[in-house]
């Protein structure tokens, strides 16, 4: 399935059938079914959105394990993240267990073992994506699986309903809706698990280099459209200083000033996409996202994409 397609696709299965499809639309898993195989009934519903697989599955009492043989054959490093629609599952990675109920959320992650036991008639909604576009340390997100995520406050009470919503509009999203819709479901996934690793930290350490780096990288999202957004302006906010924000961020592999121009090219792209801004012009929404000089806006998009925006829009236009 190609990125930016929404592709769907409903079936109920025997056992046999439903396993096969569940490896089909996810990883390689092997799977169990607690009781009779001959009377189980399982369903799997799915979309790509954008980078995003979404998927909603449902069957009678099953146990799924995702082994290490497993994951030396196929390991494409992807999160997965459930949403418990009805029933009950039990999540277990790392030596941690996530007990789900209705409007439960929890993150786990296909490059290391896991297994889910679900009640009888269970239902969940699972969005797979890679892991790098959650853009947190690995280290503090791999402390973060098979931990129960409450959906009925904080940011949890923002993606539950995202996720259940989202079935509803997939036969009618165009490809450009389709990947925003993946996107926001990325980003809130990124914003809750950033929310539950902003606590108290020794100063200079490791944990709380890494939860600076969290905070920075939402506190650059929501203001990219600022063209003073800079290096400076990020350390003052954080009350730290620049020469100590670049030490901390020199661990990350990128600079500040390079995530906050890599993040706004990124905004642009998806704009230009978008029919909803047929109506911009390629200046302007480059000044949209803090690029108000719209030559130098050209030559940064041609450097990262390889070709201009106006070229990268009108083949998109085209297809």
């Amino acid at each position: 399935m190609t990125p930016t397609a929404v592709e769907t696709g409903r079936t109920e299965h025997g056992f046999e059938a439903w396993e096969d499809q569940i490896c089909h639309t996810f990883v390689p898993l092997r799977a169990r079914c607690a009781d009779d195989a001959t009377g189980f009934s399982g369903e799997v519903d799915s979309a790509m959105l954008g980078s995003v697989m979404l998927a909603e599955v449902s069957a009678s009492h099953a146990l799924v394990e995702r082994t290490p043989r497993l994951i030396r054959s196929d390991d494409p490093e992807l999160y997965k993240f459930g949403l418990q629609v009805s029933g009950t599952s039990l999540i277990e990675q790392d030596d941690r267990q996530a007990r789900l109920r209705p409007g439960d959320l929890a993150i786990y992650d296909t490059s290391r073992p896991y297994r889910i036991t679900f009640s009888d008639d269970f239902r969940m909604t699972v969005a797979m994506f890679p892991r790098a576009l959650v853009r947190l340390p690995a280290q503090q997100m791999a402390a973060m699986t098979a931990v129960r995520l409450a959906g009925d406050n904080g940011l949890g009470a923002l993606i539950a309903p995202l996720m259940k919503g989202i079935g509803a509009e997939l036969n009618a999203s165009r490809p450009v809706i389709a990947t925003h819709l993946g996107d926001a479901v990325v980003d809130l996934v990124t914003a809750a698990f950033a929310q539950q690793l902003d606590r108290p930290l020794e100063p200079d350490s490791p944990a709380s280099h890494r939860a600076l780096v969290a905070k920075v990288r939402t506190f650059v999202d929501e203001r990219l459209p600022d063209p003073s957004l800079t290096s400076k302006s990020v350390a003052d906010a954080h009350f730290v200083s620049v020469r100590y924000l670049q030490k901390v961020f020199a661990t990350e592999g990128m600079s500040v000033s390079t995530l906050i121009r890599t993040r706004r090219l990124e905004r642009c792209r998806r704009d230009l996409v978008d029919r909803t801004c047929e109506h911009l012009s390629i200046a302007q929404i480059g000044c949209r996202w803090g690029f108000p000089d719209a030559a130098h806006f050209s030559r940064l998009f041609r450097s990262t994409y390889g070709v201009s925006p106006r070229e990268f829009r009108k083949a998109s236009f085209a297809l």
